[in-house]
């Protein structure tokens, strides 16, 4: 049964803690209840705000229109080969635990996303990535309700149109509610460990033979020496993309700046964005109520109570001061809402 909230404090919805106060909220712990509350959502003509985990989210102090925070739960093993299996799972579990689960039932894939904040449903909105694997290569497809057909409708990977933290999904807020994402997983671990702070830390480990094990350890290893935790100062992740820039803008940057870091993409060449924003002296960089993480240029926080103003401000510089000295534009990842 649904119960409708009004003036609904978002506080703790948010892990940027941005003091938000939602115009109506509820939660969806049964998709038998999406008819009523779709029928609520359209009687009072509300823009919908869907929500996970809420660590991917920069929001105003009022929110209009009605906050769903979904929670609805399931894992199940839908399909099982000789070579891989198909799991799906309900949009409200734990990203962090089905990486878990997955690890503990030897289904391979997910273990370079260790750690990653937020909900299932969240992960193909955002595409989210780390370490040289994006969720999208490990989605066979998404279940979801389209608003605008209003009819629950399957999207096999392709239709999800995914690109680099991106997706329709994320190109159109508010039309697909997703209601499950099934997971292509494979039975034969293969071990992906091309990024340098992951060898850096199986080396240091002395580990020689890799696991999935391994993998899942050495992500979550390095992701808490460099991220913080929300829940003790909240910040929403990489606060920007790491920028596309073309070969010849790079080879242009590289006589300047030969240490650059750099990785080859299918658009380009992609460059390090805390690295961009650390050369330009922000890293520990703080404000009265917010600022840039001691130990991650990339990790804006709210450290005193900071509001969506302070945080655009301070984005915004970051922004300008990249710009005037590499003439890289940085984009903002986590969706500034409304």
């Amino acid at each position: 049964m649904l119960t409708i909230h009004s003036g609904y404090d978002l506080t703790a919805f948010n892990t940027l803690a941005m003091p938000a106060k939602a115009q109506f909220f509820t939660e969806l712990n049964d998709l038998s209840d999406l008819p009523e509350l779709l029928d609520f959502i359209v009687q009072h003509d509300l823009a919908t705000l869907w929500i996970g985990g809420g660590s991917n989210l920069v929001l105003a102090d009022e929110v209009p229109g009605c906050v769903v925070h979904i929670l609805t739960k399931g894992i199940e093993l839908i399909s099982d080969s000789k070579e891989s299996v198909l799991v799906k799972v309900a949009a409200g579990e734990n990203w962090h635990d089905l990486v878990t689960h997955c690890l503990e039932n030897e289904r391979f894939g997910l273990e370079n996303l260790a750690l990653i904040p937020g909900s299932v449903g969240a992960s193909p909105v955002q595409n989210i990535g780390a370490y040289g694997v994006e969720v999208a290569d490990l989605i066979d497809r998404v279940e979801v309700f389209d608003t605008f057909s209003n009819s629950f409708v399957v999207m096999g990977n392709a239709d999800c149109q995914f690109a680099y933290r991106d997706s329709l999904f994320k190109r159109n807020p508010g039309r697909f509610i997703i209601t499950s994402v099934i997971f292509k997983l494979s039975k034969q671990f293969e071990a992906k460990c091309s990024y340098a702070a992951l060898q850096g830390w199986l080396d240091a480990q002395g580990i020689k033979e890799l696991s999935a094990q391994a993998i899942f350890d050495a992500v979550v290893a390095v992701r808490q020496s460099k991220l913080p935790n929300p829940e003790l100062l909240p910040n929403a992740g990489s606060f920007f993309k790491n920028p596309v820039v073309s070969n010849e803008c790079f080879e242009s940057l590289r006589q300047t700046y030969p240490e650059m870091p750099n990785y080859p993409d299918a658009a380009g060449i992609k460059l390090a964005a805390g690295w961009l924003i650390d050369q330009c002296g922000w890293k520990g960089h703080y404000r009265e109520r917010v600022g840039v993480h001691k130990d991650q240029a990339l990790v804006l926080v709210n450290h005193a109570g900071g509001s969506r103003s302070d945080i655009d401000e301070l984005s915004n510089d970051i922004k300008q001061s990249v710009f005037d000295r590499f003439s890289v534009q940085l984009e903002q990842e986590p969706i500034a809402y409304p």
